[in-house]
Order: structure tokens, then sequence, then C-alpha cells
């Protein structure tokens, strides 16, 4: 009463299966990105953009809107990064909307946040000889902690000196 089992037959089942879990897959979970339409923009920051990556978040006012697509120097001045940014079309990315570096909670994982002024703004146009429009840039809170906070303690230092000064044992 032996059964007779082709292991061949097995194998191909086993390998057919698994060809069909990982295609089924991959179409169940493409499209995330290319159902959706991107304009390409470019912005520049004079900080440092530690945190960042290729495929971090593009905030607008909260809201995810697109993704990083590449980071580099930039070819013209080694201070900048150039930022290459996908953002979905539709999002209105005006001629005053200013990108700052973000961080998220305490992972430090930094994105990159889009702010815009008014409603009656024209859109971003790219100037010529460049290839996308270029969105300004703004100062991280980091940034501008940075430079805040040797003023902040001068002060203190200055206004520790003056008490010192004014409680010192003659007076």
């Amino acid at each position: 009463m032996e059964s007779r089992v082709s292991f061949a037959a097995v194998g191909a089942f086993v390998i057919l299966l698994t060809t069909a879990l990982v295609a089924g897959f991959l179409w169940l979970s493409s499209g995330k990105y290319y159902r959706k339409t991107y304009d390409t923009y470019q912005t520049y920051l004079a900080e440092s953009v530690a945190g960042l990556n290729p495929s971090s978040s593009v905030l607008y006012r909260g809201v995810n809107v697109g993704r990083v697509r590449a980071i580099a120097l930039a070819p013209d001045n080694v201070e900048l990064v150039q930022l290459t940014l996908d953002i979905e079309r539709g999002t209105p990315v005006k001629e005053d909307t200013i990108a700052t570096l973000q961080t998220q909670g305490l992972t430090g994982i930094a994105v990159v946040e889009l702010t815009s002024g008014h409603r009656e703004s024209p859109p971003l146009q790219a100037r010529p000889g460049e290839p996308y429009p270029v969105i300004t840039a703004g100062e991280s809170l980091y940034s501008r902690l940075e430079t805040s906070i040797p003023t902040l303690l001068a002060s203190l230092n200055r206004t520790s000196e003056s008490l010192n000064a004014l409680l010192d044992d003659e007076n």
C-alpha cells in the first residue's frame, strides 16, 4: 500500500505556489506611487540634513504629499544641500511656498515640511536654465535654536554677573 509520490510534481507545485504568492503580493502592494502623478521640484538647504533619506516624506501642512527623490551637494555651491522632491500633482506649490527640515518625534526621522503663504500667489514655475522649479528654503527649528541659544546664554551670564554685583558683601 505504498503511494507513489512524484517529487518533481511536488517541487513544481511548491515553486508555482510561491511564484503565485509573490506575484499576488507585488500586484496588491504596487501602485502606491504609480497611481498618482508627481511633479518634480528642488530646494537647497544651507544646513545639515542628518536623518533625511531618499524616500523620506514631504509634508504640506502636515499632510503627506510626496517623497524625497534624491539628496546631493549642490553642484555649484558645496555649502548647500540639493534636495529633489516628488510632490503630488495638484498640491498648491506657490512662489511663496517655503520648505523646511523638520524632525518627527523622538526618533529623529526627518521630513521636508512645505508651508505656503497666500492663496493668491502664482504657482511656482521653473526659471529659464533650471530643470525644475526651486522652492525657497527656510531655517529649521534646530537651526534657529542653534543661533539663538548662544545669545540667550550670554544674556543669562550678564544677568548673573549683575545680580552677583548687586548682592555683593558691600551691598
